[in-house]
């Protein structure tokens, strides 16, 4: 190959990938792990699906596992502000010059196999088909094994993008499979029932290695514990392998912790039953076998994770929020912000991606909060839903006395100043609806930053 792309050829490029490629097989990803080397299977791996919660809970695990002195890679998404924050070892993400270097070649490596793969036949379904360029997930999937596999990292923590069974991380061969809650969403893709959704999430769970699950939901429990069984991997519900753990070592693993979100403090759960799972000392009923130190979970201490119930500002708290159960735990988060912090007044700036079920979403809102004013605006993408749209459903959903205190623009940045301005020390405002809006409100803020220095 004789292009070599700089970082923002690089960033625009991943970028525009789902504008010329579409969904590819997982044999695609196979394929093309395997030009490289197969850099997956070089360290031990943890794979993490689930509606919500799942890039949390990939976080914890990595800073349980950092803590036990091993080297760990984190692959997460999507990014907020720079696609690097989703290459991450040991708390830092990947350098501008080293991401340039593994797209390029793994550009090279597409490149062969283009050339020499123009028909292959499926494992899946025995039919021939041509290799092509990798989706943009998968791109950057076989990016971050190579990375993390070049780094000497011990493990590393894989977030899955969508779904589970067809996502590119499936390839892997983890030590320990977890799954968070279950919830609707990518109902187009995952299927219109719980118990779909669940099986497309139960699809990483692999023969003979274990699996942990705290989904939320009983009906998604039963898809993954038949799942399991299938594949005779041990299976543990989290609320039951916690609930007989002693008082005393569940004070000490939550004194760790500085979160006060009930959703945080289920994926709390979760990685400390994961990672006890993947050291042994849990049997395969659920008991606890050995003695743990309460400094294994030390390194929860360092748990932060941007984008969830976040403050950027005294009054102002950034979540992302995008569908039905994460904007109920999200309302339950804010009321109890709003009292803590003696805010008699709320208001709303919001944004969401056309794939959602966004008038669920505006419905709820309106529902569970007393919203003082709200400022709808657009993300800065494709999936973007009209902003007029959007408006009308607040209208229909807001009692007629809050009707007038809806604001609709399109720029993003116009909306966050004028609803930043008339923010007062009695308000407290909230921007929800979409993780890219979350993403774009960093960026504002981060630019403002670097101007004023």
């Amino acid at each position: 190959m004789d292009r070599i792309y700089t970082y923002e050829e690089v960033d625009r490029y991943i970028s525009d990938i789902p504008r010329f490629t579409k969904k590819t097989k997982v044999d695609n990803t196979k394929i093309l792990l395997e030009k490289l080397g197969n850099p997956q299977k070089k360290y031990k791996s943890v794979h993490i699906a689930g509606t919500n919660g799942k890039g949390s809970v990939a976080k914890m695990m990595s800073l349980l596992i950092e803590k036990s002195g091993k080297k760990t890679g984190l692959f997460t998404s999507p990014h907020l502000i720079k696609i690097n924050e989703r290459f991450c070892i040991n708390g830092i993400d990947i350098s501008d010059e080293r991401l340039v270097e593994l797209f390029n070649r793994v550009m090279e490596a597409v490149e062969e196999c283009t050339i020499e793969l123009k028909e292959v036949e499926s494992s899946d379904d025995g039919n021939i088909w041509v290799f092509q360029h990798p989706a943009y997930f998968e791109f950057i999937f076989c990016m971050a094994a190579l990375y993390f596999a070049e780094e000497g990292c011990d493990y590393v923590v894989y977030e899955t993008g969508l779904g589970g069974r067809l996502d590119a991380t499936n390839v892997i061969e983890p030590e320990v499979s977890i799954i968070t809650s279950i919830g609707f969403d990518h109902m187009q893709y995952l299927g219109n029932t719980i118990e779909e959704i669940a099986g497309e999430k139960a699809g990483i769970i692999k023969q003979g290695i274990p699996v942990v699950y705290n989904t939320g939901d009983e009906k998604a429990d039963k898809v993954i514990e038949k799942k399991a069984e299938q594949m005779g991997s041990d299976y543990f519900n989290v609320p039951e392998v916690w609930e007989g753990i002693s008082d005393d070592l569940k004070d000490s693993i939550m004194s760790y912790v500085n979160v006060s979100v009930p959703y945080q403090i289920e994926n709390v759960h979760t990685a400390v039953i994961a990672w006890m799972v993947m050291q042994g000392v849990i049997d395969k009923n659920g008991a606890l076998q050995d003695m743990v130190s309460e400094m294994s979970f030390s390194g929860l201490s360092s748990f932060y994770w941007p984008g969830r119930m976040e403050y950027i500002l005294p009054n102002v708290v950034i979540d992302g929020a995008h569908n039905e159960d994460a904007i109920r735990e999200f309302i339950k988060a804010i009321k109890r912000e709003q009292d803590e912090k003696n805010k008699t007044k709320f208001s709303l700036m919001f944004a969401v991606s056309s794939d959602k079920d966004y008038e669920s979403i505006i419905r709820m809102l309106c529902d569970g909060l007393n919203l003082e004013k709200i400022y709808v605006t657009e993300i800065a993408s494709d999936r973007k839903t009209d902003v007029a749209d959007v408006v009308e459903l607040f209208l229909k959903y807001l009692p007629k006395e809050n009707q007038l205190n809806v604001v609709g623009n399109s720029d993003l940045k116009k909306s966050f100043e004028m609803a930043i301005g008339e923010t007062d020390e009695d308000t407290l405002l909230a921007i929800v609806g979409s993780l890219y809006m979350v993403g774009e409100v960093k960026a504002l803020l981060e630019n403002k930053v670097n101007e004023n220095n």
